[in-house]
């Protein structure tokens, strides 16, 4: 089998580190180690030298209608969607309907904008141009959407490595209470919240709060919250190079996770995000207590807990949460948050398989 993942390239790459970037690498490795052939088909820049990463075939290409040449002329089983330019899209359902003889055509659903508007251009393209093949949907109000219209959807988790996976036995006792926030260094993904929360707790001996902060020197705001936090003294601040994807950054984001007792993820809002968020994930996986905000399908993931906080007086709420915490209840929360990972199955091996059978099944 052969199978090809198709995108603009801004918007999936290898090598770059971000929701819809790791479920897509994450997907090819498994798939790959089932002997199947992956490839991604990347367009939007300047031609470049196809390259091989961990078996993954990166083919680049200027334009879409070269990317619809070549699916003309090497076979693929499968084409999996990602994005595509909005004046692409006419020209792809065009060519998918010309070519259902010879392909299976999917899409994979990352996100949930929040205008109405946008939302429905979103999802309506399925809808007025179906594809032959399925519409897998990340989030579970993505499948009831997608459900009322279409029987093609599937619902499948974002995949989280093994190696990220804890029992409660295998999680660190720290003797101070460690809070971190792990993620970029912008206002949209609520770093503004971390530093009022964590200026609360800094002479509170029982608490350790740490920063590791991914900055974009590009973004103005971004790269002015970089500088302050290196340059204060309050908060232990780690500058972390999570913008491209390597083995060695992986294993940083393990190694953190795992001596994580508490996460705080506070976004804005969902959109800043794939729509069931990865980093979430990744957490739940390390049994980190997480604590985050009541958006979208957050707490059908999470589950029942005190620690998801309503976004109105999130702060505060915060603040007065963790001044009342006790480490017995973070090891209550492991164990509950275990039986959550049991009950999701989000190992990247279980994904993939669904993936897989969904793919042979249409």
């Amino acid at each position: 089998m052969k199978i090809a993942f198709l995108g603009l390239r801004n918007s999936f790459d290898y090598f770059h580190i971000g929701g819809t970037e790791s479920l897509v690498r994450r997907l090819s490795t498994n798939l790959i180690s089932k002997g199947i052939k992956v490839e991604h088909l990347l367009y939007g820049e300047p031609m470049l030298d196809e390259l091989n990463e961990a078996g993954i075939k990166l083919k680049y290409l200027k334009s879409l209608e070269d990317t619809l040449r070549l699916l003309e002329t090497e076979k693929y089983d499968h084409v999996i969607a990602i994005y595509l330019m909005p004046k692409d899209r006419l020209k792809y359902a065009q060519f998918r309907r010309r070519s259902e003889s010879s392909n299976k055509f999917h899409f994979i659903y990352f996100s949930w904008p929040d205008s109405l508007f946008k939302r429905k251009l979103y999802f309506n393209e399925a809808r007025l141009f179906p594809y032959n093949g399925k519409l897998f949907c990340i989030s579970k109000r993505q499948n009831e959407y997608v459900s009322k219209w279409a029987k093609n959807a599937v619902y499948i988790l974002p995949p989280v490595p093994e190696n990220y996976f804890l029992k409660p036995e295998g999680k660190p006792i720290n003797e101070r209470i460690k809070i971190a926030f792990l993620g970029r260094i912008d206002p949209g993904k609520g770093i503004n919240e971390i530093i009022d929360i964590f200026n609360a707790l800094k002479d509170d001996d029982k608490f350790e709060c740490s920063i590791y902060g991914i900055h974009i020197p590009e973004h103005r705001e971004s790269f002015e919250i970089h500088n302050f936090l290196k340059n204060q003294k309050e908060i232990n601040y780690i500058e972390v190079d999570r913008q491209r994807y390597s083995p060695e950054v992986e294993e940083m984001t393990i190694n953190v996770l795992k001596n994580t007792d508490i996460l705080i993820l506070p976004y804005k809002k969902l959109s800043s995000t794939i729509d069931t968020p990865l980093t979430l994930l990744e957490a739940m996986a390390s049994l980190c207590v997480v604590i985050t905000k009541t958006f979208g399908n957050i707490p059908d993931i999470y589950g029942e807990s005190k620690f998801l906080v309503n976004p109105k007086g999130f702060v505060q709420d915060t603040i007065k949460l963790l001044k009342n915490v006790a480490y017995e209840d973070l090891l209550e929360e492991r164990k509950r948050i275990y039986e959550q990972n049991m009950i999701l199955d989000f190992k990247a091996s279980s994904v993939a398989k669904k993936f897989l059978e969904a793919l042979n099944s249409w």
